[in-house]
C-alpha cells in the first residue's frame, strides 16, 4: 500500500507541476502581446517626438529671425500682401 500511495503523490506533484507551467506559459504569452503593443506604440511615439524636435527647432529658427528687419518684410511680403511706399503690386490676372 505504501508504494501505491507514494506512486498517487508523484502523480500528483508532476500533474501540479504541469498546471504550473501551463500558467507560467499563458501569462509569458500574455507579456509577450503587451510587450508587442508597448513597442509598436514606443514607435509611434519616437515619431511623434521627432515631428516635435524639428517642429521646435523650426519654430526656434523663426524666433531668433523675429527681429531682423528684411524677414519682417519678407513675412509681410509674402503673408500679407503689403508693399513698401512708392512699389507698385502687380496682379497677373490672365490665369
Amino acid at each position: 500500500m505504501a508504494a501505491r500511495s507514494k506512486s498517487q503523490t508523484s502523480f500528483f506533484a508532476v500533474m501540479f507541476l504541469l498546471v504550473v507551467l501551463l500558467l507560467v506559459g499563458f501569462q509569458l504569452m500574455g507579456m509577450r502581446a503587451k510587450l508587442a503593443a508597448a513597442q509598436s506604440e514606443r514607435a509611434v511615439l519616437a515619431e511623434r517626438v521627432a515631428r516635435q524636435t524639428q517642429e521646435n527647432r523650426s519654430l526656434e529658427a523663426a524666433l531668433e529671425r523675429a527681429e531682423d528687419p528684411e524677414y519682417l518684410q519678407q513675412l509681410a511680403r509674402e503673408q500679407l500682401g503689403m508693399v513698401s511706399p512708392g512699389e507698385k503690386d502687380f496682379y497677373d490676372v490672365s490665369n
